[in-house]
């Protein structure tokens, strides 16, 4: 039996608000068959993914925290370790269309996409003070930290430079600042 869940994004996505975590965590655990770490008194969230490479950790605190939600893949012998981290504004479309490349049968991608290429195909375009890509409607930028091809990089959506709405980064443990 298949669940058919339908979706209402709002326009630009990154404006879409905190959202419920449940949008992510369930299809993780009762579809993709991630494990779930429970202690009843400490009000966070930790899942495994099956082969146990990939780690996602959900721990409320302080909203302005950059590591509400953090992302650990393990290294491999074709791959080195990762880690993403994500805001609690960070909305949770954007995490879910993360989480659902790893959580996708056919694997993960061979090769390391560069993200710059693909947003500059959907449009975004360097911004006249900032070093990176902003979108279409200048409220989110994405900066690459480090040299090119690092895989290293910084995404932060606010109006008009301040109050940052949200930040998402990589590498983690390294705060998103």
């Amino acid at each position: 039996m298949s669940e058919t869940v339908k979706q209402a994004f709002i326009a630009p996505r990154s404006l879409a608000g905190i959202g419920d975590p449940g949008w992510i965590t369930q299809p993780l655990h009762r579809v993709s068959g991630w494990s779930y770490g429970h202690d009843p008194l400490i009000p966070r969230v930790l899942l495994t993914s099956p082969d146990q490479l990939t780690q996602l950790r959900l721990a409320p605190g302080d909203p302005d925290d950059p590591d509400w939600w953090t992302i650990r893949q393990a290294r491999t012998a074709d791959h080195p370790a990762w880690a993403a981290t994500f805001q609690a504004r960070t909305p949770v479309e954007i995490i879910a269309a993360f989480t659902d490349v790893l959580a996708d049968p056919s694997g993960a991608p061979t090769a390391s996409p560069d993200p710059f290429t693909t947003l500059q195909d959907a449009g975004w375009e360097p911004p006249r003070h900032f070093s990176g890509l902003a979108a279409p409607d200048g409220i989110t930028r994405i900066e690459r930290l480090g040299n090119p091809g690092r895989d290293l990089w910084h995404i932060e959506t606010a109006v008009i430079r301040d109050p940052t709405i949200w930040r998402a980064c990589s590498p983690a443990p390294r705060p998103c600042t």
